[in-house]
């Protein structure tokens, strides 16, 4: 294990695109000698990840992951009996399967120990883009990090002994047990979101809705898949012959994909020709070759060989990659959709969990989109750029676990980034514990209100 992660540390220092950039190498470094001090003993290969994410957290690269083993099985952890909405420093109780917790109770601690604790220790279980909150939050609500935190971590088993508060200000104390999730049931609010809707034909999995007596239209761009250019068209070609006034892309958890099919939808949306990408570099000369070819994926190696091109001139720590034809040019001007160009009032919907090309959609909206308002979230994905482009797979030898490693980092067209954080919103909004359970849509209310 100390030899696999000696392996993926070197493999860092060498190449990684984000290394030094939001934690200086000095703390990295200082950062790594404490994991590989703390692996002194035979650990499970769970608890071997859970080691070693501390030192890809610092490094601030949301596309930087560990995956067990091919064929691993591992043991069947504790299913906590409810769900949590984190927020900050602080934890609420949304779903619930046992008497004595209520929707809205906020967790003081479990197990005498604070919820800031479980919630810090929970977040260093995966990495993130730079500085970002959001994502983490987002993952330790919905993507069971709190969850994790419980079991990987501090290795609890049930039951479990919690201290909260009441929504009415009253502390109390419960032990509960784990039990195994059961069905949601959809809310009467929930059931009725769409009710002054109507949803167009032909889009397919991306769904598009107009708003009753309104010139508003409701857009949700999911993941980028290569279908969806011919969605766009269709969308664009209905929301044109309709007159919409008031548009709402919906780009919350859009986690990226082809960034080619993010530039398609600017094409719709951009206020002249554009730029998708700023630029495109490396730390080496060229990322295929490195002294770790062995371990990397040769099927990825090959798709970036045929994608990009390297040999650029280098400037300060980078080197400049091209993109080869056959990839397309998004470093140059990209002309406007002349049929279908949505011209109106663009109000665009992000979270914790808008990133990679989802997140890139939305700096290139902000930057290149006047008449735009962003309500949400601030975006998992940084505002500078990301580190990605070629999403590579490192093996270690040992432990075959695989590492999700980007070669390239993507520099976004923001001329004013906040360093280190996401696309922020111009309205804020703030959920619940009620809305997680109830399926409600604050974002949307707020877009609504804003049009009226």
């Amino acid at each position: 294990m100390r030899a696999d992660l000696f392996v993926l540390w070197s493999a860092i220092k060498e190449m990684h695109p984000a290394y030094g950039i939001y934690t200086p190498a000095d703390s990295l470094q200082s950062t790594y000698d404490q994991v590989a001090a703390s692996i002194n003993e035979p650990l499970s290969e769970t608890d071997f990840i859970s080691q070693v994410y501390p030192l890809l957290a610092k490094l601030g690269c949301g596309h930087t992951q560990l995956k067990h083993s091919a064929g691993y099985k591992g043991a069947k952890a504790p299913v906590l009996p409810f769900e949590v909405l984190v927020r900050g420093h602080q934890a609420w109780i949304t779903t619930h399967k046992i008497k004595g917790l209520n929707t809205g109770d906020e967790i003081l601690g479990m197990n005498n120990v604070p919820v800031a604790a479980i919630i810090n220790h929970g977040s260093s279980l995966y990495a993130g883009d730079g500085y970002n909150k959001t994502f983490k939050e987002l993952f330790l609500s919905e993507y069971d990090g709190f969850e994790d935190a419980c079991n990987k971590y501090y290795h609890w088993m049930p039951p479990y002994h919690i201290s909260l508060r009441t929504k009415q200000g009253a502390l109390k104390t419960i032990n509960t047990d784990s039990l195994a999730a059961t069905s949601s049931v959809v809310s009467e609010e929930q059931a009725g979101k769409y009710a002054n809707w109507t949803e167009a034909k032909n889009t397919d999995y991306l769904p598009l809705r107009f708003l009753k007596n309104s010139p508003t239209a409701w857009f949700e761009v999911h993941s980028y898949q290569y279908n969806d250019t011919t969605i766009f068209e269709e969308a664009f070609k209905q929301i044109h012959e309709k007159g919409i006034k008031n548009l709402i892309i919906d780009l919350r958890h859009n986690t990226g994909g082809d960034i080619r099919v993010a530039a398609k939808l600017l094409t719709y949306l951009a206020d002249a020709p554009f730029q998708m990408v700023d630029d495109v570099k490396s730390r080496i000369p060229n990322p295929a070759i490195n002294h770790f070819r062995k371990y990397f994926d040769i099927v990825r190696t090959e798709s970036f060989n045929q994608s990009f091109k390297p040999g650029g001139p280098k400037e300060g720590a980078y080197y400049h990659i091209d993109f080869k034809p056959a990839f397309g040019n998004l470093l140059a001007t990209t002309a406007l959709d002349k049929k279908a160009h949505f011209n109106g009032n663009l109000f665009v919907l992000i979270d914790g969990a808008t990133f990679s090309a989802g997140a890139h959609t939305s700096t290139a909206i902000k930057a290149q989109c006047k008449n735009v308002k962003f309500i949400g979230r601030e975006t998992a994905g940084g505002s500078e750029g990301c580190s990605g482009g070629t999403m590579q797979r490192l093996t270690l030898p040992n432990t075959h676990i695989v590492v999700e490693f980007p070669w390239l980092r993507f520099v976004s067209v923001d001329k004013h980034p906040v360093f280190g954080h996401g696309i922020m919103p111009d309205y804020t909004v703030i959920y619940t514990p009620e809305d997680v359970v109830n399926g409600t849509d604050p974002d949307l209310k707020k877009v609504l209100s804003l049009i009226r």
